[in-house]
């Protein structure tokens, strides 16, 4: 057994190529974050509207949404290890331009740019990773490699609050382009060559010319904030009718953009589920630590990314033992746990949140929640992929990215839209800026109720969890990979 699993431990070359990837991964997701805090700030400098201002954040949500897709052919057609360095060049060059902007219009065409980069290096870095260890390893290295979508959109904020403190907004675009740099030469260093190709793939423009616009559609309807609720509504809409066109289009064509088919698999399909389940509602709920300690409370921004630690360092010890257990266990154990957990701590939060709860508290039972997430995640996407190679893995990566990035907007969207109209309902009208506004007193008078409208608003999200939880245990139990089964071809069919 001590041999079984030495054999499965990532080489030296393949954490280093890990490492990269991560680094790659960690700067798209951040910058997706990052900016959040800084909008007020961003306000004050161009002299412009918040809803002007929004357009920062959704030109890039909008733009990485609208290139995902587009990874796994332009891998296919050019090859993976091309395309991800083309992207980390592309992002440094893009940061720069974000970075010396003169102007709104400048710095929301440069936010798109970062977007179009980092749409690409988040998939990629995902088929890359899997197509260079054998499926045995793929949930060690997918510990390493899929850290940031875990830490990042949490860690943003918490870095974005600091880089402010420097006294100017242009850092937070600057602080990426070391990074790139650094990563493109990691790239060309340490990452696996692009096999030689007899025939390059061919590109499904016609697929791309369905799903691309749709994406970014729904994208928009979803994430946002000006214009009348009916167009956003309307746009969804005509944006998930182009989407299935394309679905159906993609069942009978023999090169798809996306193999929507992989779906169909039970094991990846029920994966796929799980992950949205999940991510949506909590990554939903993080914008509720920043109104109850800003609002409720009256503390500092610091004292919300102060909160937020103790759920990141959950995770990324979790991760960690989750990719050992998963070899041994089996996905379905291991992510019914980690749900378990992270369910079981967010009711407790709801039960004992008050106005006045220790922060200590909240700190402990986000660690908890955090290491329950560590354990669903990772686990999740690594054990839906473990029998797929080539073109498969490739659309599956870009699959369970969007999944994941459409997740993260839609359940933001829908917990800050409940919260929000819970407080208004609770309180007889009285807004959350209101309840700013009116100070101390407001804050006195309306605590009970605000933390009324935030434990219900929590509570829905564990309903849309627990879903996750049923999905995950109606699945087949399966034995856990323990062997490199890429020595046996009659092997690489089965699943652990």
């Amino acid at each position: 057994m001590p041999a079984v699993r030495a054999a499965n431990r990532l080489t030296g070359a393949e954490v280093r190529a890990a490492i990269v990837l991560a680094s790659g991964g960690l700067m798209a997701v951040l910058d997706a974050t990052i900016v959040a805090v800084a909008l007020p700030r961003l306000m004050a400098a161009f002299g412009t509207s918040l809803a002007a201002a929004q357009w920062i954040i959704t030109a890039y949500t909008l733009a990485m949404v609208a290139t995902m897709p587009l990874a796994a052919g332009l891998a296919a057609r050019w090859g993976a290890r091309r395309v991800y360095l083309a992207a980390l060049l592309g992002f440094a060059v893009a940061s720069v331009a974000a970075g010396a902007s003169g102007g709104l219009g400048w710095l929301i065409a440069a936010r798109a740019a970062q977007g179009l980069a980092g749409g690409l290096m988040t998939p990629l870095g995902m088929a890359i990773g899997f197509g260079a260890v054998a499926p045995a390893r793929r949930g060690r290295m997918m510990a390493i490699t899929g850290l940031p979508m875990l830490i990042g959109p949490i860690l943003g904020p918490v870095l974005g609050a600091l880089l402010l403190g420097t006294g100017s907004w242009r850092p937070l675009f600057f602080i990426t382009v070391p990074s790139a740099l650094l990563g493109a030469v990691g790239t060309l260093a340490w990452l696996p060559a692009d096999a030689a190709r007899g025939r390059r793939g061919r590109l499904d423009l016609r697929g791309a010319v369905l799903l691309v616009p749709g994406l970014v559609a729904v994208a928009y309807g979803i994430s946002a904030q000006d214009g009348p609720a009916w167009t956003r509504i309307t746009t969804a809409a005509l944006g998930a009718g182009s989407v299935a066109v394309f679905a159906v289009r993609a069942l009978g064509h023999p090169e798809p953009l996306l193999r929507i088919g992989l779906l169909r698999n039970p094991v990846f399909g029920r994966g796929a589920a799980v992950l949205a389940l999940y991510a949506a509602p909590y990554f939903g709920t993080v914008v509720l630590m920043p109104a109850y300690v800003q609002i409720l409370r009256a503390d500092s921004a610091s004292v919300t990314a102060a909160l937020m630690v103790p759920g990141t360092v959950g995770m990324g010890i979790s991760v960690q033992f989750a990719a050992r257990c998963l070899e041994r266990l089996g996905p379905r154990l291991v992510v019914g746990t980690g749900l378990g957990l992270a369910i079981g701590s967010g009711l407790v939060q709801v039960i004992v949140v008050r106005p006045d709860t220790p922060y200590a508290l909240l700190g402990l039972l986000g660690f908890f929640q955090g290491a329950g997430t560590g354990a669903v995640m990772m686990p999740t996407i690594s054990g839906s992929s473990r029998d797929l190679h080539g073109p498969d893995l490739a659309s599956a990566s870009a699959l369970l990215s969007l999944v994941s990035t459409v997740a993260n907007g839609l359940g933001t969207a829908a917990v800050s839209a409940l919260f929000t109209g819970l407080t208004a309902t609770m309180t007889g009208g009285a807004s959350l800026s209101a309840v700013t506004d009116g100070g101390a007193a407001a804050r006195a008078e309306y605590a009970a109720t605000l933390v009324d409208a935030q434990r219900l608003t929590q509570a829905a999200a564990l309903v849309v969890m627990s879903l996750a939880l049923v999905v995950r245990l109606r699945s087949p139990r399966r034995a856990p990979v323990i062997l490199d089964r890429q020595e046996s071809p009659a092997n690489q069919g089965r699943t652990s």
